[in-house]
């Protein structure tokens, strides 16, 4: 990579910048050469999708072409293999041009023309009849283009990576479109897109989607805290500088030399205050403690709980704050020490991570969706697109209602979590607020149908009790299935819910089928069944 610089601080910023300004084919292929070696076969992509798109323009008046090679840089500085590079440039050309998937397979291969159907497919979504009966058609589109989107990438994770950047240029130059255009795409974004990105590993992606989205649907609040930033800009920073020259001096007196580590200082940014406020009841900006972040970037694992003790060594802990992803990574794989502390009357949050956990935590973490690239399948993407898996048993029992699909896929994707370990010491990931029947269904259907008791930290408790992070849960399995539908409401996770809501529509089933059989039966004269 030699003219854009990929460093932990300003690349991706960068990056955005940079593209956001390209406006001919040849200025996006100058960037997408900075970030990923031609092969012959993106070059044949390039000149393929230049060719199909030829005399096609955006809204924003430049040649339509320079759109994917956008998205082909993104997915490149994501660090996407020559397929999905290949997919990016061509993933409008079955769409939207004469050019056919057969085409594709037959140029490119098999592995290209999977990724570009299957992105094909999302696209085509809003071309489908809905059938379904709502006062908001447009949440049905977006519950239907959510559901498309995860199903597709099931087989293959790639195609969100893809999707994902695909949304990002999109949201970039959203201002060439109508104001009522803008605020529905924004809206679709928020809801689809940023949760699927976040469950990607993918931070900075998935920040930018928020802030963009954010920006168009509440123009008024945007405006109020982008104000406030820049008016308090020289007192944030001044903290800030100064609370990272103490800690250096910390680091530097522990024996650390300035290779050993990197600093990065930053403000909230403007969705994040804006949530905060929004769940705190704040009325001003001012109410909100934690505006002030630092991270450390360290070399190895070792070096990061290092840091963590001198931190907490030198400065006021928020105990109830401390995550440790780690030793215990997030479902994505995300990995980084969390804490908070307190220096002299302000509240810093600080994330601890290696160089390597940091790429993974803000571009996402490749290697839990290379593992098409060969037919080669590895652990790596067994733990770090487990999530996802969930939704191929949701799609088999929700075709019929997106939204409930949605619903049910939303709270898997966008959450806080816990870990909580079975008696033998393995983890489950589950939701904040999550109960000990979830555990049981967790670990599996049958245990949770045939639950009697659970045992948190060795101590008896209620099967609806909440659980916390770092308890240890064992679950008491009887003989009988025992329907617990009534608890519908206190379950947190959709893998418990889904599965209750198949079992009492099951069971009304039942029970309609005997009242029906009844009514016959007395009809012609004896009862068949006696309840």
């Amino acid at each position: 990579m030699n003219e854009i610089d990929k460093s932990v601080d300003i690349g991706f910023l960068r990056i955005l910048d940079v593209i956001k300004k390209v406006t001919t084919p040849k200025g996006g292929i100058e960037i997408l050469r900075t970030l990923i070696d031609f092969t012959p076969k993106i070059e044949n992509a390039l000149n393929l999708a230049a060719k199909s798109h030829k005399g096609q323009y955006r809204k924003s008046g430049e040649p339509y072409i320079v759109h994917p090679i956008c998205v082909a840089s993104l997915v490149a500085f994501c660090g996407g293999d020559e397929a999905m590079v290949c997919a990016a440039l061509l993933h409008d050309v079955v769409e939207d041009t004469p050019c056919k998937i057969e085409t594709i397979e037959q140029e490119f291969g098999q592995d290209v023309a999977n990724l570009v159907d299957a992105l094909t497919k999302i696209t085509e979504i809003r071309k489908e009849e809905l059938g379904v009966s709502s006062q908001d058609p447009r949440m049905v589109v977006s519950a239907l283009t959510f559901r498309k989107i995860l199903i597709s990438a099931i087989q293959d994770p790639r195609a969100l990576v893809v999707k994902i950047s695909d949304r990002l240029h999109n949201m970039l130059t959203l201002d060439a479109l109508p104001h009522d255009k803008q605020v529905r795409i924004s809206k679709e974004t928020l809801a689809v897109y940023a949760p699927i990105a976040s469950r990607l590993g993918m931070s900075s992606i998935k920040n930018e989607l928020e802030d963009k989205s954010f920006y168009y649907i509440y123009p008024e609040e945007y405006k109020n805290i982008k104000e406030y930033l820049h008016k308090n800009k020289q007192s944030l920073l001044l903290k800030l500088n100064a609370f990272a020259s103490k800690l250096e001096k910390k680091l530097f007196d522990s024996g650390f030399i300035h290779s050993d580590f990197k600093l990065v200082t930053r403000v909230k940014r403007p969705y994040s205050i804006y949530l905060k406020m929004q769940r705190k009841g704040a009325v001003n900006i001012d109410e909100i403690l934690d505006l002030l972040a630092i991270r450390i970037l360290l070399k190895n694992p070792i070096d990061c709980y290092k840091v963590l003790g001198i931190i907490h060594l030198n400065f006021k802990p928020i105990v109830s704050r401390f995550k440790d992803y780690i030793a215990l990574p997030k479902e994505n794989g995300y990995k980084t020490i969390h804490t908070t502390i307190f220096d002299e009357s302000s509240v810093y949050e600080v994330q601890i991570r290696t160089f390597d956990m940091h790429m993974g935590a803000e571009y996402g973490n490749s290697a839990h969706w290379k593992y098409k690239a060969g037919g080669v399948d590895n652990e790596d993407h067994h733990e770090g697109m487990r999530w996802l898996q969930n939704f191929k048993y949701h799609d088999s029992d929700l075709k019929n209602d997106p939204k409930e699909f949605y619903e049910l896929a939303k709270n898997d994707l966008y959450r806080e979590d816990i870990v909580v370990f079975s008696p033998h010491g393995d983890t489950y990931t589950l939701p904040v607020g999550a109960i000990a029947l979830d555990f049981a269904y967790m670990v599996h259907s049958d245990l949770g149908d045939k639950a009697t008791d659970a045992y948190i930290n060795s101590k008896k408790a209620l099967l609806n009790q909440e659980l916390r992070s770092g308890d240890v849960v064992k679950i008491v399995k009887g003989d009988k299935i025992i329907p617990r539908f009534i608890w519908m409401d206190q379950l947190k996770t959709s893998k418990a819910k889904n599965h209750l809501r198949i079992q009492r529509r099951n069971r009304l089933k039942e029970i309609d089928t005997k009242s029906m059989i009844n009514i016959l039966a007395t009809f012609f004269g004896r009862s068949v069944f006696e309840d």
